[in-house]
C-alpha cells in the first residue's frame, strides 16, 4: 500500500511512543541503578536499589506512581523523534527499491546501509529528548537520590537550562556515542525484520500460488 511520506513518519513514531508508555519505568530504574554503581566503584557503600523489581517498588513507595514515570513527556517526544525518523525513512527506503539490488532481489548490504543511515540520523536528531529524558529520569527525592541531581522542573526547562549552562551543542552531549550504537543497533534490527517479513510473504505468495493450482 502506498503511502505518503508523513504517514509514515507519523505511523512509526506513534508505534515508539506506545512502546515508550511501557518500558519508560524501566528505564528510570535503569538510570538510578546505574548511577547508584558508578557511585558503588568510588567507594559509596549505600544500596538503595537492589534490583529492577526492588527499584520500581522503592521508587513509588518514596515518589508515588508518578515517580516511575518520570522524564516520560521528553521520552515520547524522543520515541516520536527518533523512532517516527528511523523507521519512517527505512520505509522511505524500502518504498524507493533502495534496499533492493537492481534485479529487485533483497540486499543484505543494501537494506544493513539504509538500518545504519536511518538509525543515525533519527538518533542525531532525537539526542536533546533522551538528554534531558535522562536528566528527569534520574532525579528523585532527597531519600533515595543517587548521584548528580538536575533541577529541571520540566523538558523545556531542562533544555533551556542546557542550553544556557552549555550552549546549543551542549544539548548533544554524549550524542556521538548514541549515534554509533543505534546505526549498529538499528542495521541489524530492521534488516532482520524486512528480511523475515519478505519470507513470510514469499511464503504467503506460494502457498496462494499452490492453492490455486
Amino acid at each position: 500500500m502506498n503511502r505518503s511520506h508523513y504517514v509514515e513518519f507519523l505511523l512509526a513514531g506513534i508505534a515508539g511512543c506506545g512502546a515508550c508508555l511501557f518500558t519508560n519505568p524501566l528505564e528510570v530504574v535503569k538510570i538510578r541503578m546505574q548511577l547508584q554503581g558508578e557511585l558503588k566503584a568510588r567507594g559509596q557503600t549505600t544500596i538503595v536499589y537492589r534490583n529492577a523489581l526492588h527499584g520500581l517498588f522503592t521508587i513509588a513507595k518514596n515518589e508515588g506512581i508518578t515517580g516511575i514515570q518520570k522524564g516520560l513527556i521528553p521520552g515520547l517526544w524522543y520515541q516520536m523523534t527518533m523512532n517516527g525518523l528511523r523507521l519512517g525513512t527505512f520505509q522511505i527506503l524500502t518504498n524507493a527499491g533502495l534496499t533492493t539490488s537492481p534485479s529487485g532481489e533483497y540486499s543484505f548490504p543494501r537494506n544493513i546501509a539504509a538500518g545504519a543511515l536511518a538509525g543515525g540520523i533519527a538518533t542525531w536528531v532525537g539526542s536533546p529528548f533522551y538528554l534531558v529524558k535522562t536528566h528527569l529520569q534520574s532525579k528523585a527525592v532527597q531519600d533515595i537520590a543517587v548521584g548528580y541531581q538536575h533541577a529541571h522542573e520540566s523538558m523545556t526547562h531542562g533544555l533551556l537550562s542546557i542550553y544556557r549552562s552549555s550552549g546549543l551543542f551542549g544539548m548533544w552531549r554524549g550524542a556521538y556515542a548514541s549515534v554509533i550504537k543505534v546505526m549498529v543497533g538499528s542495521s541489524v534490527q530492521l534488516t532482520t525484520f524486512s528480511f523475515v517479513r519478505q519470507y513470510i510473504i514469499g511464503l504467503k505468495v506460494s502457498t496462494t500460488v499452490l492453492r490455486s493450482r
